[in-house]
Order: C-alpha cells, then structure tokens, then sequence
C-alpha cells in the first residue's frame, strides 16, 4: 500500500501533463497517483484512473464528487490534493510525507504564483499568503489550505462525511465549505509551509464569463446553503463517505 495518495480530479487532459512533469521528478516514491476524469489519461506514470461521476440535476459540474470518488478509493491515510496545471519541486512529496510523520492531524498546505508559461518567469498572479515575517512553517486559518496543493489526514475528511455535494448546483468554495467543517469538527491543525511551492499555468474557467455569475459567492447562496445545511448551529456530519474512527 502506497503512504500518499494523489488525487487529480481533473477535466483539463492538457492540464495533467505538468502534474506528471513534477510527480515524475519526486524523491519521494511511495505514492499512488488517483485521477477522476471522463477521459483515460495517456501518462508514463502508473496511474488509477476513476470515471468521473454522473451530474445530477441541476448540477453544473461534480468536482464534489470526484473528490469524494478518489477519498474513498485512496489507500493511504495521507491525501495529497494537487490539481491540473500545477507544477512543484521534486521534494514536495517528501516534505508533505515529514510533516505527516511528525503529526497526523495536521493539514498542510503549499504557496505558489501563477505565471504565463512553463519558463515560470513571467508572474500573473501573486499568493497574498506568502509572508516575509513568519518563518518557513507556522500555523495558519483553515481557509488558507489551498486545494490547489495540499496534504489532508483522509480521517478529517472522513470524520465530516466528504465533499458537499449538494455544492456541485454552483461553482466555487467546494475546499472551503470542507475545510470549514473540518475545522468545526475539531482535533486537527492547519500550517503552512512556505518551502513547498505550487507553479501553476494560467487557464480558463468552465463557464468563462459567467464563472462569476454562477458562483455560490454570488447574492450570498452560500450563507443561504449553510444556515440551511446546519442543525442547531453546527454542521451535521455528510453521509457521503463511510465513517471511520480509526485512531491516526
């Protein structure tokens, strides 16, 4: 049994070819790589592909349920979440593998810009969590986990139910709302480590202009889903992955 897991929902096939560019060049050996996609991925990697779920109705896409789909089929108890079109140096793996051994129970995550080309010398976007007074590696909130480039205990997101699915009706917030349960749920830390560095290529949303407009940010739907999602003022835990309270 593979120590990471890997997961790439992905509906970007162009989009994997850098993730394969830096999972090839990793120190650290040990992992599988879980792709949920509708199409076979062509890669040199040994790789466990996952059809992507049917939509509902409703649904604008299932990004929910393709990362329910690879949590429940991972088979290791540490989840790299690292999305298309995002490179990282050879040690990644080996980092997110450390902070694992020395603590189970912490989520950490990556920090990276966005740049034009593979070249990573033309900057489009700068991360605002990058910060020169803090160190290397320090706590964070638990909406600073970037789902772009992340480990996650798959016991947090076990011990929440998954991914909402129900968030699949809109576009957006899908890490955030999970995070935030995780972290209501309690008994698990968030850092980040700055030395871990995502390179991610600019690409275009699935619905282009009307991103915005068919986003769960837009006319407070999110407020509205969770005062509705939540009993008694706290989140109730999803039934979308089997529970489990094995001990880390």
């Amino acid at each position: 049994m593979a120590q990471i897991s890997v997961i790439t929902p992905s509906v970007r096939p162009e989009g994997l070819k850098l993730v394969e560019k830096a999972l090839r060049r990793q120190t650290f050996k040990d992992f599988e790589w879980i792709i949920v996609s509708s199409f076979l991925p062509v890669t040199l990697l040994e790789v466990r592909w996952l059809e992507e779920p049917e939509k509902k109705k409703d649904d604008l896409w299932v990004l929910n349920k393709a990362y329910n789909t690879a949590i429940q089929e991972a088979r290791s108890d540490l989840i790299v979440s690292w999305q298309d079109y995002t490179y990282a140096k050879p040690d990644t793996l080996e980092k997110f593998w450390f902070h694992y051994q020395q603590d189970p129970k912490k989520l950490i995550t990556a920090v990276g810009n966005k740049y034009s080309d593979e070249t990573f010398t033309v900057q489009t976007w700068k991360d605002p969590r990058e910060r020169d007074d803090q160190g290397t590696f320090y706590p964070c909130y638990w909406n600073d986990i970037e789902w772009n480039l992340c480990s996650v205990p798959k016991q947090a997101v076990l011990d929440v139910g998954g991914f909402d699915e129900e968030m699949d009706k809109y576009y957006g917030l899908d890490g955030f709302n999970v995070l935030n349960r995780i972290q209501d749920v309690g008994g698990y830390d968030f850092w980040l480590d700055q030395t871990i560095k995502s390179y991610s290529l600019e690409h275009g949303r699935l619905a282009g202009e009307k991103w915005d407009e068919l986003n769960w940010m837009k006319d407070n739907r999110y407020n509205t889903h969770v005062a509705r999602r939540k009993q008694e003022g706290k989140w109730p835990v999803l039934s979308y992955l089997q529970r489990q309270s094995q001990p880390l």
